[in-house]
């Protein structure tokens, strides 16, 4: 009996050994080489120039004074930066915030007769407003200001957020920008053609300017939006034309090729990656190492399970390959931007010293996964258009002779257009897995044809 238990004793005190030494080689393996160099890309300040409008982008819904703006936004900046980092964990922090905005006049407040505004992914804004045109008149009155402040933002090249990375910090009001939609439908359809038509390219542009910044990943996803539902909308508006209407000068520069999706994808991947990186930590680490102490366990527990940086660098690399050689060449070939590598294992030997921070960074890398596709989807529709407008400009019919003469730009390696004469429609097959409410759940996108609805459109009432 003794000879069993002390058998037992050398076995427990092998197994705590190969245990510590697993952990102690786990550690002090630190991060690949091509973690650090990943960690690297993400941690390093981004490229800053052109006109920062992010103090008006914060102001957005809120009828604050362009001369009061800056100082609006930095007493958010201060009041946010005093927040102790555990109000996560506790479940206050932002979400018990009061922004200083909130002083200021509310605007954009719904009412119960207002109608429906436009949405970005659906089709048929024209005969939305054409339906009930008095209701719209007073809904877009209601509202002048907000759209007056949406206007401002097309002077800005970028918007930059100076606010402290929390994971539960505020946005900007993005939803304002899709308002633009309804008013510009709006004015075609009471006969402004002109500034109905200039209205749907400046919204293109200024999805634009939100794609190419890629300062927040949000705000390139609403870029892409801005994209699909205003270039949606001209293509109506062109529908009910003949095709020698001209078009406003600021439609050329809306559709101007290339979109630049390569540099899109990696400024705007890494946003995220510097915002989640700075989540971590400022909050998650404290986070962990309260809950640690909750459960009255020695505060070196935490650090047994848990190494911050280690997660950090685990956590770079499904950012900062949209940076890699490999996806400029996925985007240069129009291929779907997906990283081929298998994620790494939580079962290899640098998650022993890791465990939590190997399974929070796996828990949220298959959420990025269709963000880049959204982009090269957003310059597929681009390019469409721009082909829309080079059919529509040329001598003789819209058909398969026709298409096969547009310039090389406004192709696809690896998606052809798609001219249907019966539907009357040019389109795009799609990157991104469609969404359940949106048209188009084929994974298409199509626009109707220059003037083929402009008998509809002279005889409806």
């Amino acid at each position: 009996m003794v000879r069993l238990f002390k058998g037992l004793l050398l076995a427990a005190a092998a197994l705590v050994l190969f245990v510590a030494a697993v952990w102690l080689v786990s550690r002090a393996m630190g991060p690949s080489k091509a973690e650090r160099e990943a960690l690297a890309l993400v941690d390093a300040p981004p490229p800053a120039g052109g006109k920062d409008g992010f103090a008006a982008l914060w102001a957005l819904g809120y009828d604050i004074p362009a001369s009061e703006q800056g100082r609006v936004l930095a007493d958010d900046i201060r009041s946010l930066a005093a927040l102790s980092p555990l109000d996560l964990s506790a479940g206050g922090g932002a979400s018990a915030w009061r922004s200083a905005r909130e002083a200021w006049p509310r605007l954009g407040q719904a009412r119960d007769a207002d109608p429906a505004w436009c949405g970005l992914r659906d089709a048929g804004c024209l005969e939305r407003v054409r339906a009930a045109p008095d209701d719209y008149a007073r809904l877009l009155g209601h509202h002048a200001r907000l759209l007056e402040q949406v206007g401002v933002l097309s002077a800005y090249d970028r918007f930059s957020s100076p606010l402290p990375a929390r994971m539960d910090a505020p946005f900007p009001e993005f939803q304002w920008l899709t308002r633009t939609l309804t008013r510009d439908a709006s004015q075609f359809a009471q006969g402004e053609t002109a500034v109905g038509l200039a209205g749907a390219c400046a919204g293109v542009s200024q999805g634009r300017t939100l794609i190419a910044a890629g300062d927040s990943l949000i705000g390139s996803m609403i870029g892409a939006a801005l994209v699909q539902g205003n270039a949606t909308l001209l293509a109506e508006m062109l529908a009910e034309l003949p095709r020698d209407h001209a078009l406003p000068a600021t439609c050329d520069a809306a559709f101007a090729l290339p979109l630049g999706v390569e540099e899109a994808a990696c400024r705007a991947l890494l946003a995220e990656g510097r915002f989640a990186t700075a989540g971590l930590r400022s909050q998650i680490t404290p986070a962990i190492a309260a809950d640690v102490a909750h459960m009255d366990l020695p505060t070196w527990g935490a650090r047994l399970l848990f190494d911050p940086e280690r997660t950090a660098a685990r956590n770079a690399p499904k950012f900062a390959w949209y940076c890699s050689a490999q996806a400029r060449e996925l985007i240069a070939q129009d291929r779907p931007l997906r990283d081929p590598a298998p994620p790494p294992s939580r079962w290899s030997l640098a998650c022993a010293s890791n465990p939590i921070g190997c399974i929070l960074a796996d828990i949220a890398a298959p959420a990025y996964v269709d963000y880049g596709l959204r982009l090269q989807d957003a310059d597929a529709r681009l390019r469409t258009t721009a082909a829309l407008l080079w059919l529509r400009g040329r001598e003789g019919a819209i058909d398969q002779e026709a298409l096969a003469q547009v310039p090389a730009p406004m192709r696809s390696p690896a998606r052809p257009l798609q001219l249907d004469l019966e539907a009357g429609t040019l389109g795009t097959a799609l990157h991104a897995k469609p969404r359940t409410e949106e048209g188009g759940l084929d994974g298409a996108w199509s626009v109707p044809l220059p003037a083929s609805r402009l008998q509809s459109a002279v005889t409806s009432p």
